[in-house]
């Protein structure tokens, strides 16, 4: 599973943030254990030198009346010069052993640790006693136990709060972008250039980011909308001037007998004719793109349909020996715009007979699946390489060898395309360079 780039960001967050947790307790665990057994060692020290300055001697008498024999978690015991204890505690399982003169020692019995401390007391060259220190060391063990159970309870809370706060954070963060993905994806599904992010004003850059790309559409959405009525104006303003010269060589081919004129004529007219299809074209591509074409839909059966286009184009197919076989399934009805159907099949049979070979054939189509009516159209004409396959839609695109062996303004496969997706249908297409090529236009049966 590929995950995006909010989840490995939060992935990658929580990580760290486990990790720090885990070094902070172990620098508490550590510096408590250090900070503990220095306070240990100081307070075991203390309580001896404490004991020291409450005892007293007089005149051979020891007077130790005062003295605290546990002091501060310590033990205080005296002991003669033989090492005999006359006063104070020990604990049990702390065994004897000698004295030390102010050196702190360790000392480990049956499983526990304790410090002993000595310091011996003179009052003058023959009296004199030890006082000695005793004091456990903190179980660490049980401090690092308990701070462990509460590691295991605190750290997966805090991770999980951690987690989630850097969940909310980074897709808050992410807000933009991913208003960003879906306008970009409702503009190309679409093809609505107004719609907007609309991301409220922010300081981060993915704000300014949506900020700019808003900005971007802006400019894009005038140039365009400039362009369409430009086209459509244009369009308009070239059918009258487009109409006269028609006429005008009309006139001229019926009204002279000088052979150069009426080839002239003859040339003029055929041309003007081509720039009327072609403004033609236009209109149609500009009120498409403005959204402004309403379909007509009526029940259609496309066999009959196929029948009127074909006879229409045989003539033209004549003209180099093209033959052209039609097929048909039964009784396959579409609810669609009678015009516009007939321009698609008007214009894929009218490719097939341009790209055709001479001597070569046409096949046309119709046949049905379970939810779509399917118009086919092959030829065994040149064909298209396979690099200019997925052009070939694209408005005025044309290629050599292929497509601009007619006399096209290619604009005939891009209307086809329009108006199948009108339908809410679509168009595919499969060619082989030299073999031919076999279109096909799929349409959602009534």
């Amino acid at each position: 599973m590929r995950l995006s780039i909010r989840h490995w960001i939060v992935i990658w967050y929580t990580i760290w943030m486990v990790l720090l947790i885990v070094l902070v307790f172990a620098g508490i665990f550590s510096g408590s254990s250090y900070l503990v057994e220095r306070r240990t060692k100081a307070s075991v020290i203390d309580a001896v030198n404490d004991a020291i300055n409450e005892i007293e001697y007089d005149n051979g008498w020891l007077d130790f009346d005062d003295v605290d024999f546990r002091r501060g978690g310590a033990y205080i015991a005296l002991y003669d010069k033989q090492g005999f204890r006359i006063a104070g505690n020990v604990p049990e399982e702390v065994p004897y052993s000698g004295f030390s003169d102010g050196i702190l020692r360790t000392l480990s019995s049956r499983g526990s640790k304790w410090y002993i401390y000595d310091t011996r007391l003179s009052f003058n060259e023959t009296d004199s006693v030890w006082v000695r220190g005793i004091i456990g060391s903190y179980d660490m063990q049980a401090v690092v136990s308990s701070m462990q159970g509460v590691l295991l309870i605190a750290m997966p809370l805090v991770v999980l709060i951690a987690a989630l706060g850097g969940f909310l954070i980074v897709r808050r963060s992410f807000r933009p972008i991913n208003r960003m993905i879906r306008t970009a994806e409702e503009i190309s599904s679409g093809n609505d250039l107004s719609k907007r992010i609309g991301c409220q004003k922010g300081s981060s850059e993915l704000y300014k980011a949506a900020a700019s790309f808003d900005r971007m559409m802006d400019r894009i959405e005038t140039s365009f909308e400039k362009e369409k009525q430009f086209t459509s104006d244009a369009s308009h303003e070239l059918r009258t001037p487009i109409s006269v010269i028609l006429a005008a060589s009309s006139y001229g081919l019926s009204h002279t007998d000088d052979k150069n004129a009426k080839e002239t004529f003859g040339v003029i007219s055929h041309q003007a004719e081509r720039m009327s299809l072609l403004v033609s074209e236009l209109l149609y591509i500009a009120r498409a793109d403005k959204g402004t074409i309403k379909l007509e839909k009526d029940d259609i059966d496309l066999s009959e349909l196929m029948d009127m286009v074909v006879e229409t184009m045989e003539e033209k197919a004549s003209e180099k020996n093209i033959s052209i076989h039609t097929a048909s399934d039964d009784n396959v009805i579409v609810s669609a715009d009678r015009d516009m159907i007939m321009r698609v099949l008007i214009n894929l049979v009218s490719n097939a007979i341009t790209y055709g070979r001479e001597n070569g054939n046409i096949w046309v189509s119709i046949s049905r699946d379970a939810d779509n009516a399917i118009i086919t159209v092959r030829d065994d004409g040149i064909g298209i390489s396979e690099e200019h396959i997925n052009r070939i839609w694209d408005r005025f695109y044309q290629v050599d060898g292929s497509r601009s062996a007619g006399n096209g303004s290619g604009l005939g496969l891009s209307i086809v395309k329009e108006i199948a997706t009108l339908h809410n249908g679509s168009v595919s297409v499969d060619s082989e360079k030299g073999k031919g090529s076999t279109f096909m236009v799929e349409i959602p049966i009534k």
